[in-house]
């Protein structure tokens, strides 16, 4: 099992583990129970561009003009600016890019889509995520496979949709074909020093309006008939659920789904409470999760709800929530708990920014290169437990807009 838990246990622990643990009880959710009231206007498919991504040190953002900006550390040259090795403390606009409408992360590289339809990447391209051969980067007796400024994907149009896996990439256009790069994607091959440095075809479906991608070579489809097909390295499979779905987020080892009703469904892995079910056991099957609102986006271990509540669960470093202590830093949180709330948020990004209606950004956790860009950030390790991580969500000193 690397993803979605086939041999795991299905007993549900709901009701069997006692006070351990407080439960909140936040305006009209009930604990236990939640709050399951049926939206009187069921959710839209979530097609919104994500204007925010996150990377492990840095982090890319698309402003509402079209211009593309970076900050944090950028080791590869995910920063696009140039530069090999990077650092910026607040977002710097990358040059020459313009009319864009939404990026994404994988582990070293960026995706950046147009409003023409074509896709533009930086970064790693090691393992041919790039979909083009780099320019490269030079050093004394070594050759690095880095794309230090950004550089159009050649062949690929009409592009709606994009996503990013650790060292593979993926693209979804108007016909509905889904078009992949790179390497660990098991439609490729089993081998592992597999490289498809160009796009291939992979799936197609006149009907997808959505392509996600995870850290490992899980991908999935979101359809506008609100069903989702996941793809892992062993079969196709096909959840279903009391009513349609309007996302779907997906890591490594956690799947989560959002519904039209507002409830969110989760499977996989939850040493740390990544599940939000009061306990460790895994699920191979969707799990609901109770004790929060009425949600209306989802991000990984994070939710947002009808109210501008941000919820939160699981074992994101630096968050000493319910002090339960795992040890490098990281603090579980086995049942949801509103981090924001009173700000307008209108988004959330994994696994600790929050956008306001303003153009505020709020973080919490670990700021590892200090991808918050607030007065307190640093370039430095998380190591240092004076600046490296907030357990309370701490103001930008700039606005995105």
């Amino acid at each position: 099992m690397r993803y979605l838990a086939y041999c795991l246990s299905a007993l549900l622990l709901s009701g069997c583990i006692s006070s351990v643990y407080e439960v909140p009880v936040v305006g009209n959710v009930v604990a236990g129970q939640g709050d399951t009231r049926p939206f009187e206007q069921p959710l839209a498919i979530n097609t919104q561009p994500k204007r925010l991504a996150l990377g492990h040190s840095f982090a890319i953002g698309v402003k509402e003009d079209g211009t593309v900006w970076s900050w944090g550390r950028g080791s590869s040259s995910e920063l696009g600016r140039g530069d090999y090795n990077e650092d910026a403390k607040e977002p710097r606009i990358i040059p020459n890019m313009s009319n864009f409408l939404e990026v994404t992360v994988g582990g070293r590289h960026v995706l950046a889509l147009r409003k023409d339809g074509t896709v533009w990447s930086w970064g790693n391209n090691e393992k041919g995520q790039l979909g083009y051969k780099e320019d490269g980067h030079i050093e004394p007796n070594y050759y690095r496979a880095f794309q230090k400024v950004p550089k159009q994907i050649p062949d690929l149009k009409g592009v709606v949709s994009i996503a990013a896996g650790r060292n593979y990439s993926l693209a979804l256009d108007k016909q509905g074909r889904v078009w992949g790069w790179g390497s660990d994607l098991f439609m490729f091959s089993q081998d592992e020093k597999f490289k498809q440095t160009t796009p291939r075809l992979i799936v197609q479906d006149e009907n997808a309006v959505k392509v996600i991608g995870s850290g490992s070579d899980l991908f999935a489809l979101l359809f506008k008939t609100g069903r989702v097909q996941l793809w892992t390295a062993k079969k196709t499979w096909e959840p279903s659920f009391e009513a349609p779905l309007v996302d779907v987020v997906i890591s490594g080892l956690n799947s989560y789904f959002l519904l039209n009703t507002g409830r969110v469904y989760a499977l996989g892995y939850s040493a740390s409470g990544e599940l939000a079910q009061r306990g460790k056991s895994d699920y191979e099957t969707p799990q609901l999760i109770t004790q929060i609102g009425r949600i209306v986006k989802i991000a990984l271990y994070t939710a947002l709800d009808d109210k501008g509540r941000v919820w939160q669960w699981g074992g994101v470093a630096g968050r000493n929530i319910d002090k339960t202590f795992t040890g490098g830093n990281v603090y579980s949180q086995y049942f949801p708990r509103v981090m924001v709330s009173d700000k307008e948020i209108v988004d959330i990004y994994c696994c600790s920014f929050a956008l306001s209606k303003d153009g505020t950004v709020w973080a919490w956790g670990d700021d590892i290169g200090g991808i918050r860009g607030d007065a307190k950030s640093i370039r430095g390790s998380v190591r240092d437990q004076t600046h490296s991580y907030w357990t309370t969500p701490v103001r930008s000193l700039w606005t995105w807009k």
